[in-house]
């Protein structure tokens, strides 16, 4: 989008798409978060499982897809959050976001697109996410993380730093409080 086009976007007051980034540790409630304020706003949601479900079959499992499935999956989303971005319309990406390199290759494909970038850490500690994620295995409310997916997730985290300029929302933190409390960021 050249600099023309945003300048009369603006003065037109359209809207100009968004990309949130929702990054924490497995279990910590990043999508429990990316889906409220979706039900809040709207918006889309792009998701790494939905599309490993969409390319492999919804029957395919972590352990049976190569690197180069992944690198697949991950470069499909990346597409498609594109698309979204430049069709004007805020995406939430709650999927995955464990690495700052993963966070700021999002971040380079909204800014070449002049979308705003939001970035929300889901700060959660590891006993808690750890009692979600046995709780899960009980029920059964999301997909499972094995263990040792789970230890791995915690050993490549890297939380955001200060030039990601993150929002915070602590586990503790009641969700629609939050939101109103953070919607100028987030709207």
């Amino acid at each position: 989008m050249c600099h023309y086009t945003t300048f009369v976007m603006a003065s037109y007051n359209v809207p100009m798409s968004k990309l949130v980034i929702i990054c924490g540790i497995s279990f910590a409630g990043k999508s429990t978060l990316g889906e409220a304020i979706f039900e809040r706003f709207g918006y889309v949601q792009v998701d790494v499982d939905d599309m490993k479900f969409h390319l492999f079959g919804p029957d395919s499992k972590d352990e049976e897809l190569s690197r180069v499935d992944w690198v697949r999956i991950y470069h499909e989303t990346d597409k498609l959050m594109e698309s979204y971005l430049q069709s004007g319309k805020t995406v939430i990406d709650a999927s995955r976001n464990f690495r700052k390199q993963e966070r700021q290759l999002a971040r380079q494909i909204a800014t070449q697109l002049n979308a705003e970038v939001v970035t929300i850490l889901v700060d959660t500690p590891v006993g808690i996410a750890q009692k979600r994620l046995l709780e899960n295995r009980e029920k059964q409310s999301r997909l499972d993380v094995t263990d040792q997916d789970f230890e791995t997730i915690l050993q490549v985290w890297e939380s955001p730093t200060a030039d990601e300029t993150p929002l915070v929302f602590r586990y503790s933190d009641q969700i629609d409080t939050w939101i109103a409390k953070n919607i100028s960021a987030i709207s």
